[in-house]
């Protein structure tokens, strides 16, 4: 059971954590911001808004490009916010925290390179517009025409009749 004292603590550090993010411009994009909130909607209780279960904790990381983790990264990536690993739960802004930390020391570059991935399927090294046709119809409950992704690659500012690499795609991508 937490104490008034240890509480007071927690929200110390938490504002402390909350500072230092927003000292280093450190924000996730609105969408990201709108995901965890639905996720963290789902597992905390209403006699304990904003505080999650930490089984329900590496789930919802896990979803958050956490997925490469091992029970000792994770337990490193909670001291690293001075989150004690064999607490039961996590307060919303330390899940913040964590997520957004990540997100700015690399997170995003390795989420492009992962979807990068899903358009190169046979490790070429690139995608050209068919593979990405190919690839979005295999995710998308819309059919994708070949013209509407030229059309993406124009907006990009890329050559549809040309391949793109990774690096391409990466600095496109980033450019959002």
């Amino acid at each position: 059971m937490a104490t008034k004292g240890n509480l007071q603590r927690r929200q110390a550090q938490a504002q402390a954590h909350k500072a230092q993010a927003q000292k280093q411009g450190y924000k996730l994009p609105d969408f990201l911001l709108d995901d965890l909130r639905a996720a963290v909607a789902l597992y905390e209780t209403e006699d304990q808004p904003g505080v999650i279960q930490m089984n329900h904790v590496r789930g919802i990381l896990w979803n958050f490009g956490f997925w490469r983790m091992t029970s000792k990264d994770f337990e490193k990536e909670l001291q690293s916010h001075d989150i004690d690993p064999r607490r039961t739960y996590l307060e919303w802004n330390e899940l913040l925290n964590i997520v957004t930390r990540r997100y700015h020391q690399g997170g995003r570059e390795q989420e492009i390179k992962d979807t990068f991935k899903i358009f190169d399927k046979r490790e070429r090294g690139y995608a050209n517009v068919a593979d990405i046709r190919a690839a979005l119809q295999s995710k998308l409950e819309v059919p994708v025409t070949e013209s509407e992704v030229n059309e993406m690659f124009e907006m990009a500012g890329i050559d549809p009749n040309n391949p793109i690499t990774m690096n391409d795609f990466m600095n496109v991508m980033k450019s959002f």
